[in-house]
């Protein structure tokens, strides 16, 4: 259990059960950072707004910094949300201008050229910090200026991804960005074993990760964010920190349920454009457990690298398993994926592929009953080194998913794209990855290193094998090269069944050429990277899979199991919408919507969910 102790070694038990240091009184300390020096400026302006409207509240203090992109002085502006206009009577009702801190305030300062007098002073010398060094900076003053706080908050708004990523809190002036290292380092000073920050809540894309969790395991508690896609304007920061001020004393984990709350009835309108989303809260401390989600991931790995390996026949390298590999294979395709196919939700992952072995199984024993053999073939399946794999890696997914629903503590989808998302990601594209590059000083040369040799760095790559089972994906998964022409004809009956039915052609080649190429041009020759191949086949408005068509509803409404059309209560109905409103979704479309100013009851009102229920809307979505 983490202890955090004042100089005097007083304090008192918070929340969350932590021995929290006594001090100035304040329960919460907000830290919004906005790195805005890039296309996200005005949403950044829009959310101080939102910050400026929150009720004044000493419980609950609120302290941001804005990153800008705006032209010379550039540098980020520190605000204290409702501080200084306490103090300062400048006659101004502007709080924004009333609640920055000055730059000589927090210990930053230049010398801007003066025309005012004969002799004009000249210009001081204009510092620009990078990501890294501009998060520690903002984070080490607020921890400065109120050290005593019970419990701390960071919320992060940028661009991402951070895993394997470069465009992580973005900043363009000069190119910038945080690395995953970077970011733990930024961290550490101020929070550890000993002192942990309670949450990290990243309004960034692809944040909710088993690499980032496992990395800031002994500097965060909690994590909220998505795994996919994040809308810049889809946190509603005002009833955020309204239901943080309503809702300050109450054990971390209910809070961050509540803010789920208040976020997805808010994202809930953004349905009608058929914009899908998904958020979840990740408790990072599971990693503590004995036994952790990483060690039962380093289960299967083990078991997946197995099924996947190569064995000579004839002379030639062929997979031993085929079988283990397609499960594989089907499993990734059909499992919920993020940016591109890049990220996929390990739990549907490891339940597609626990569902792909088992059919293969079911497989085998109908095969062995159609050819009429007795129980004793049964019995013999049984002991076959291929099935006794496949009940491996079943009971091992099994074990990844019971570790997820420990770890994630509340969760939430919108829409048909992520209906299939339980709130912890983990890095699988498709193929080897190589972009983005990094670029390594080393003495007068760089060393390039490609996005899978930084991924293959990562502690939870290196503890869980995860990089290994990508490695023998890769490479089970490879198409061999297209070296001649092909033609193909059925076997003859009588030849030997093991080899099939079909028998392969090729035309014979007297030569091949091959070629040297070097860049010759300007040109990079690099495609637009934001195009790539739906190959999901989800649900979507209107047209279901034909098993569900028999418990589809076509109109917008409230229905339960057991109604007229569905005679069970574990019969569900289906929405025509191509996703079901249940859960956190469920609770809030039920609850009154927030008020914008924070006066009436929050949707955070914890309304029980009725996970029978399956509600449609009559506006459109996906």
């Amino acid at each position: 259990m983490a202890q955090n102790f004042n100089g005097n070694g007083n304090g008192h038990v918070s929340a969350n059960g932590h021995l929290k240091a006594a001090g100035n009184g304040k329960k919460w300390t907000v830290m919004v950072y906005l790195a805005g020096d890039n296309n996200l400026t005005p949403y950044c302006v829009s959310v101080l707004q939102q910050l400026e409207m929150i009720p004044e509240n000493d419980d609950v203090r609120v302290l941001a910094c804005f990153d800008s992109n705006t032209p010379w002085p550039k540098g980020s502006r520190y605000l204290e949300i409702h501080n200084r206009r306490r103090s300062i009577n400048n006659g101004l009702n502007w709080g924004m201008q009333n609640d920055l801190i000055p730059p000589y305030a927090r210990n930053h300062k230049f010398k801007p050229p003066n025309f005012c007098t004969t002799t004009p002073r000249p210009q001081g010398r204009q510092l620009r910090t990078g990501v890294a060094e501009g998060l520690k900076r903002f984070i080490g003053w607020a921890m400065k200026k109120y050290k005593n706080s019970e419990r701390y908050m960071l919320i992060l708004y940028g661009h991402g991804p951070l895993v394997a990523g470069k465009t992580f809190l973005l900043q363009e002036n000069p190119q910038d960005s945080l690395t995953l290292d970077q970011l733990k380092k930024v961290l550490h000073p101020h929070f550890g074993p000993g002192r942990r920050l309670d949450i990290l809540a990243c309004q960034n894309c692809v944040m909710n990760g088993l690499e980032t969790a496992y990395e800031l395991r002994d500097q965060v508690e909690t994590i909220v964010g998505s795994q996919g896609l994040v809308l810049a304007d889809g946190w509603p920061y005002d009833t955020l920190m309204t239901t943080v001020q309503t809702h300050s004393a109450v054990p971390t984990k209910m809070l961050c349920k509540d803010l789920l709350k208040v976020c997805a009835r808010h994202l809930l309108d953004f349905s009608i454009m058929d914009q899908s989303s998904e958020q979840s809260v990740c408790d990072v401390r599971r990693l503590d457990d004995k036994d952790n989600i990483t060690t039962a991931v380093r289960k299967l790995v083990d078991a997946l690298e197995s099924g996947l390996k190569f064995h000579k026949v004839k002379g030639k390298k062929v997979l031993r398993f085929p079988v283990i590999c397609s499960a594989v294979q089907l499993a990734r395709l059909e499992a919920q994926s993020y940016w591109g196919e890049t990220f996929v939700d390990l739990y549907d992952f490891c339940e597609r592929l626990m569902k792909r072995c088992n059919e293969a199984v079911c497989e085998s024993a109908v095969l062995i009953y159609q050819l009429g053999l007795n129980g004793r073939a049964q019995a013999n399946l049984r002991k076959t080194v291929l099935v006794r794999r496949l009940k491996t890696i079943i009971y091992r997914c099994m074990i990844v998913m019971r570790r997820i629903k420990k770890m994630v503590t509340s969760s939430y989808y919108i829409g048909s794209d992520l209906q299939y998302s339980h709130g912890l990601s983990v890095f699988f594209p498709w193929t080897l990855p190589g972009e983005p590059y990094f670029f390594v000083k080393s003495g007068q040369n760089y060393i390039l290193k490609t996005a899978f040799e930084t991924y293959r760095k990562y502690g939870f790559a290196i503890e869980s094998g995860w990089a290994d089972f990508l490695q023998a994906f890769y490479r089970a998964t490879l198409r061999r090269v297209r070296r001649t022409e092909r033609g193909f004809s059925l076997r003859k009956p009588t030849d030997p069944i093991d080899q099939g039915f079909v028998n392969e052609h090729y035309q014979a080649v007297t030569e091949l050429l091959t070629g040297d190429l070097q860049k010759s041009s300007s040109s990079t020759g690099y495609g637009d990277p934001d195009v790539w191949s739906n190959v999901k086949n989800y649900p979507r408005r209107n047209y279901v899979s034909p098993s569900d068509c028999p418990r589809k509803i076509d109109n917008a409404g409230r229905h339960q199991a057991g109604e007229t059309k569905f005679p069970t209560v574990t019969d569900p109905p289906v929405s025509y919408l191509g996703w079901n409103l249940a859960g956190i979704v469920a609770d809030v479309i039920r609850a009154p919507a927030p008020n914008r100013n924070g006066r009436q009851k929050t949707v955070a009102s914890r309304i029980p969910a009725n996970a029978a229920a399956a509600m449609t809307l009559s506006s459109t979505s996906r």
